[in-house]
């Protein structure tokens, strides 16, 4: 939205230099120093009218300095541009009041279609607390791309295939089971999880055993109808499961389609690398030579037992996801340590001629590490008195500690409501934690530090969206019969009120940075910039009576309060793009 600002004044020195707008509009940007609203760097437009920079620069300011509610301040070769409150306030206040979105929406991607391949966890396994950084990531990645006009599609890319499910077959047959089991199993994959344990050790111990899970193996590669039959039994149990977690965190999918799928779909890719003779036997693997790629090591495509490999099956599945849906990009929210994996594969879609090699990107992220009580520090697997935290663990947890804060601000609230806010602030504090920072990094997480209602947390966004909803309710009460609909954008002259409009135009921006770097945190930056600047804005009431929100001219608390309508939904749009939800008590 800073171009409804820009443009204007674009428009004016394009007219006085007769050069085309667009020449001016893209110099034009903000400033280095915060004290500013906009600046120009004078040297290609200098060069275009043959003067030197610094007398264009001076020449401009006295054209824009005539204009009204402009200052302007030559500073060598840039030209520095104050614009006044009210005209920020006339500018950006009414087409936000019109839609809110207008902030938090653009139009960079429009036609374009994106795959998005996130969470992607494993079949008869729970959802780990380490899934909430490719779960969320991806969320929040899909989310904003949509926001910026394109079509995305969202994959969860099932680990539902291998030699684990021929040895969770070997144990449920030696062990007897039936689906009746299954179905009375207090937590049906806990119930699978232990099974693949106690199988698990019996193969180690026991050389037959482990003939047994190799021959159900094969006999579930080979297509038998029991052997499919409990594979598709354990599949659904796990979907129900990660579903009940997914709803939980608001979390859906437009594609289900697992390792399973692709099993017959890596021979013609196999075919293909031999054809073109591309595969080299190693040891009686089949790999492909990288090294005019500048790689080290080849990249294994077949085991020396016949077993294809990841790279062969995500070969295939980016084949038949192009096939399908003529991808723009391909994004794959899957943890650093995998790099190499990714940059193999890529390379060999690349000798293989693949259309959409340039397309894919591979979205790393650092490790989750929870803070361990007991040993005192930073622990990269989550556990509670030694086992493993699950993903529900944390979020059930953070929601009873949200609850516990709520009874104490908010006893007033119904039973309901107080349900819903502890969910809302319990869910947002673990999502906001894991998209605040740089992907890369890696994220620390402890509760009471996600939870605190002040510093760079979910709840300190929440908190401040329920103020702005508080404030809303307040005016009927303090002004009735005053419209705010009707109100004048120009009553909005303090300094606050322009930063707090400056913030908001400087949303799209952050936008459009999620998607051009796949920096969810560039959005969460610029909300905690909102909130803060509101924070601003409101505390300077406390000082000054006339600077209230609620003050005594009905007239411009009228202007204040469409203002903080606009920062509300604007915030609660915001928030929504990143996962969160927006109460409206607290």
């Amino acid at each position: 939205m800073l171009q409804l600002l820009a443009q204007p004044i674009a428009d004016t020195i394009a007219q006085h230099l007769d050069l085309p707008v667009h020449q001016v509009a893209d110099l034009l940007g903000p400033p280095s120093r915060p004290a500013l609203d906009l600046a120009l760097p004078c040297f290609v437009l200098a060069k275009a009218k043959g003067l030197p920079p610094p007398q264009l620069a001076a020449q401009l300011a006295e054209v824009l300095n005539a204009q009204p509610g402009l200052t302007a301040q030559a500073a060598g070769p840039f030209l520095n541009i104050g614009i006044d409150p009210a005209l920020v306030a006339r500018t950006l206040v009414p087409p936000l009041v019109a839609d809110p979105r207008l902030a938090l929406r653009s139009t960079s991607g429009q036609g374009q279609r994106v795959c998005i391949d996130f969470s992607s966890p494993n079949i008869a396994k729970h959802l780990a607390f380490h899934h909430i950084r490719s779960t969320m990531l991806g969320n929040a990645l899909s989310r904003c791309y949509a926001a910026c006009g394109w079509q995305v599609t969202r994959i969860n890319f099932l680990g539902d295939w291998g030699t684990a499910f021929g040895r969770l077959i070997a144990g449920w047959m030696r062990e007897g089971f039936s689906l009746a089991d299954l179905d009375g199993a207090e937590d049906p994959v806990t119930f699978l999880n232990e099974l693949y344990v106690r199988i698990s050790q019996a193969a180690k111990a026991d050389p037959q055993v482990a003939e047994e899970a190799r021959a159900w193996s094969r006999r579930l590669e080979d297509g038998d109808s029991t052997a499919r039959e409990l594979w598709q039994l354990f599949k659904e149990a796990s979907l129900r499961a990660f579903r009940k977690v997914y709803a939980l965190l608001g979390v859906d999918f437009d594609s289900w389609k697992g390792e399973a799928f692709y099993e017959d779909k890596m021979q013609p890719v196999l075919s293909e690398l031999q054809q073109r003779g591309l595969l080299v036997e190693d040891q009686g693997a089949l790999v492909v030579d990288l090294s005019e790629q500048g790689f080290k090591k080849p990249c294994l495509i077949q085991r020396a037992d016949g077993g294809s490999l990841y790279a062969t099956r995500d070969l295939a599945a980016c084949d038949d996801r192009f096939a399908e849906f003529a991808f723009d990009r391909s994004l794959y929210v899957v943890d650093l340590g995998q790099s190499l994996h990714f940059q193999e594969w890529f390379a060999v879609a690349g000798r293989l001629g693949r259309p959409y090699v340039d397309r894919l990107r591979h979205v790393g992220f650092g490790v989750v590490l929870m803070w361990n009580d007991e040993s005192q520090g930073w622990a990269k697997t989550a556990t509670r008195n030694g086992v493993p935290m699950l993903l529900v663990d944390v979020l059930e947890e953070a929601v009873t500690r949200a609850r516990a804060v709520v009874d104490e601000k908010n006893p007033d609230l119904d039973e309901a409501e107080k349900a819903a806010v502890a969910e809302a602030v319990g869910m947002g504090a673990v999502i906001f934690n894991d998209l605040k920072s740089g992907r890369r990094n890696d994220v620390k997480f402890r509760f009471e530090d996600a939870l605190n209602m002040q510093g760079e947390t979910g709840p300190y966004l929440q908190y401040a969206h329920a103020r702005l909803c508080s404030i809303e309710r307040r005016f009927g009460d303090t002004y009735p019969g005053a419209a705010v609909a009707e109100a004048d954008p120009g009553l909005l002259t303090l300094a606050q009120e322009k930063s707090v409009l400056l913030a908001l135009a400087q949303l799209q921006k952050a936008l459009d940075k999620v998607v051009a770097e796949d920096e969810p945190s560039a959005l969460a930056q610029a909300l905690l910039n909102l909130a803060a600047t509101v924070s601003s804005w409101l505390s300077a009431g406390n000082a000054e009576r006339s600077a209230r929100v609620l003050c005594d001219d009905a007239a411009v608390a009228a202007s204040r309060c469409q203002l903080v309508g606009v920062v509300r939904a604007c915030l609660a749009e915001g928030l929504q793009l990143l996962g969160l939800r927006a109460p409206e008590r607290m």
